[in-house]
Parts: structure tokens; C-alpha cells; sequence
């Protein structure tokens, strides 16, 4: 059976809220969507392709509307009756992608997309601790070491704690919430790792990366 128009069955907007372009600014300084609407996938970090429906590296950093209860589901999806809570100022993928004819979505994907530059104010103090985390914490250098077979646990340790630590700084500097946290600095980079390999806290509270027995 084929049809054309949206039967409104959630599983769009379950698998996912939009990554933000430029059109969708107006959303942004209007305060429909807020930073504690949003969430940050920070360059190369292995995120769920809608292009190629696999776990990949982001080509660039993406601003997305966040989850909820752990799940990628759209925070504005209700749920009892499968409808956008801001259906009338939705962003642009939303407005583009129709599950039966997905090609006007695809032009847009990775285009003009939204970063935290173009949505934070450049006087905003918190900037040096996210310029640091930038080039101290990349998951470029997470990944090739990732993909090293063994003896790499250490260099990983290190920019597993770094970044944790400057999340630790932000929050004591800034008293930021978790909803901000996750804009400003991305989800914890310990969560990313490939299944083989996991953390474990030491004594000072610092996390430990190790290989799992197989």
C-alpha cells in the first residue's frame, strides 16, 4: 500500500528531533526553541546518519532539538496523540520530510546548518571554556585512537577526563543545568566510545578507559 500524505504514526519524530539551519534561526532568537530545547553533536562525533540510516562520524558540528527520557524521541512529540507541540513554528526538516518521498529532505541534510557560534553571543564568558574543550577534547583524536587495536587506553583516559573536567569547571563557573550542559558542551564523550571499550571511576573520581574481556 502507498500513500502521500503523513498518517501522524510518531515514527519520524521518534527517531529524532531536526537538526537546525539557518532558516530556523528566527525559532531561535524569538525563544520558541531555547538552548535548553537543544543539544549539540559536536564535529566528527559517531551519531545516526539520516542519509545513509548508519552510525557515523557528524561532518560538521549540528545543533539538534534534544530528546526525551534518554531517547532521541523529539521533546515536542506528544506522545498521547501523536502531534508537534509546535507544529506551526516546526523547523525545516520537519517541514521538508515526508516519509513517502524523503529527496527533499535529503537536499537539505549537512546544509547551512546551525553551529554554537551562530547562536551563542560572542561576549559570552563561557567562551574560552568551550574553546578549550574544542581543541583538547576532539573526537577526531577519539576516534584514531579508538580504532587502534590496544595501548591506546591512556591518551583516551586523558581526553575522557579533560573532557569531564571542563564540564565540572562550566558547571561551578556558570551554574548550568543539564539541558545546558548538553548544549554547550555535547553529551559526555565516555558515552561515545565503541562497545569494546568501557569506564570504570578510580579512586579520585577520574574515569578509567579499559578493554572488555571478550
Amino acid at each position: 500500500m502507498t500513500f502521500d500524505t503523513c498518517r501522524q504514526c510518531g515514527t519520524c519524530c521518534r527517531k529524532g528531533g531536526p537538526i537546525l539551519h539557518y532558516e530556523d534561526m528566527t525559532l531561535c532568537e524569538n525563544n520558541i526553541l531555547a538552548i535548553k530545547h537543544l543539544i549539540t553533536i559536536r564535529e566528527q562525533e559517531p551519531v545516526f546518519s539520516p542519509l545513509s540510516t548508519n552510525i557515523e562520524p557528524a561532518p560538521q558540528e549540528l545543533i539538534k532539538l534534544s530528546g526525551v527520557n534518554g531517547t532521541w524521541t523529539c521533546l515536542f512529540f506528544q506522545e498521547d496523540n501523536r502531534t508537534c507541540g509546535i507544529y506551526h513554528n516546526r523547523p525545516l526538516e520537519c517541514r521538508a520530510l515526508k516519509c513517502w518521498d524523503t529527496g527533499e529532505l535529503e537536499r537539505i541534510i549537512y546544509q547551512q546548518t546551525l553551529s554554537r557560534r551562530d547562536i551563542i553571543a560572542p561576549d559570552n564568558p563561557i567562551w574560552p571554556l568551550l574553546e578549550w574543550h574544542n581543541e583538547h577534547c576532539r573526537y577526531s583524536r577519539l576516534n584514531d585512537l579508538a580504532r587502534q587495536k590496544s595501548g591506546m587506553e591512556n591518551q583516551i583516559t586523558t581526553i575522557i577526563n579533560n573532557d569531564l573536567s571542563v564540564r565540572q569547571r562550566a558547571l561551578t563557573m556558570f551554574s548550568l543545568n543539564l539541558a545546558e550542559e548538553l548544549f554547550y558542551f555535547g553529551r559526555p564523550m565516555f558515552k561515545a566510545l565503541p562497545a569494546r571499550l568501557a569506564v570504570r571511576p578510580d579512586r579520585r573520581g577520574s574515569l578509567t578507559v579499559y578493554h572488555k574481556e571478550v
